[in-house]
């Protein structure tokens, strides 16, 4: 009697579970939970989502060309890419769509110690910089040294993760490559003062985190990609509108991570969120101009063989 009644109420909570009436959305992120994804949680915890009739699951992710793949496969539906991974993946046939640009910008910022006096580019040359070789970092590192006219020899590169900023304030290398909205922040909250020459302010201004959808779910679920969509960026233009709400979702989920760090690398990271198009249309903007400025430069370093058609890499038709 004890197992039946036990089973039956599995059975009706599994079916309440399925019969809720919301549509189910499994969201892959493009990595670990971080801050950057901190628009989703506000989405979740003010009930954006819920109001457009989802059931939203954000699982983490092992890297973005790998949840292009599982997007583009089918294995999930929607995900959060980068800009590049997203056009490596067309490029390779893979059937990805972007629905939404967050990270306006490259976050890739050639950082030091203040006392370097390293703020220009040209500072660099003769420098000990840390990269970790062939790397997407450095790749967009060559991409800003062809930019601006130096040549990779006069720099003296130091192979190594990049992870951490170890190196850096052992002064075994004069700068590192990293992330504005990380590994500076990581620096700057042990009191130091930092230089960030951001890639994005000399011409490698590339398209960063961005929304994915599969193509064919697309097209087969369009006002459930829809919904999921328009909650998803009124989530994240709140997060920009209240950054200590946006804290507050993202440390409500991910409670054992460091508050100080969360706020002060969403601080950071909201530069790169907006832009004049954000600004003209809203968040989430994203152009057929900025994706072939993207792709050109992935092409110019060899990272697609050929280019793929703008048109069919994303879409404004559900913003």
């Amino acid at each position: 009697m004890r197992v039946s009644s036990l089973f039956l109420l599995v059975a009706l909570c599994a079916c309440s579970a399925q019969d809720d009436g919301k549509d189910q959305i499994q969201l892959l992120l493009d990595w670990k939970a971080q801050m950057e994804h901190a628009g989703f949680f506000v989405a979740q915890a003010d009930g954006y989502y819920e109001a457009a009739g989802l059931s939203v699951k954000i699982l983490e992710g092992s890297g973005a060309p790998t949840t292009a793949q599982l997007v583009g496969n089918g294995t999930y539906k929607i995900g959060v890419s980068s800009g590049s991974a997203t056009v490596m993946a067309r490029a390779k046939g893979i059937p990805v769509v972007s629905l939404a640009v967050i990270n306006q910008h490259s976050p890739v910022v050639v950082y030091s110690l203040a006392a370097k006096g390293l703020t220009e580019p040209r500072h660099l040359v003769g420098k000990r910089i840390g990269v970790n070789i062939g790397g997407t970092k450095h790749r967009e590192f060559q991409a800003l040294l062809k930019k601006v006219g130096i040549a990779e020899d006069e720099i003296q590169l130091m192979g190594m993760t990049e992870s951490s900023p170890a190196p850096l304030l052992a002064d075994k290398v004069d700068a590192m490559l990293g992330y504005t909205e990380d590994q500076p922040v990581t620096v700057e909250l042990r009191g130091e003062n930092v230089n960030r020459i951001a890639l994005s302010d000399h011409g490698i201004d590339i398209y960063s985190t961005n929304l994915i959808v599969n193509e064919a779910y697309l097209g087969s679920d369009q006002a459930v990609v829809e919904r999921f969509l328009k909650a998803s960026m009124k989530g994240w233009s709140e997060a920009v509108r209240n950054p200590e709400k946006a804290v507050q979702a993202y440390t409500a989920e991910r409670p054992e991570s460091d508050r100080e760090f969360n706020e002060a690398n969403f601080t950071q990271l909201i530069p790169i969120l907006t832009s004049p198009d954000v600004e003209a249309t809203g968040f989430g903007a994203q152009t057929a101009q900025r994706w072939a400025n993207t792709q050109d430069i992935l092409f110019d370093l060899g990272m697609i063989e050929a280019k793929v058609n703008i048109d069919q890499l994303f879409t404004n038709a559900l913003r």
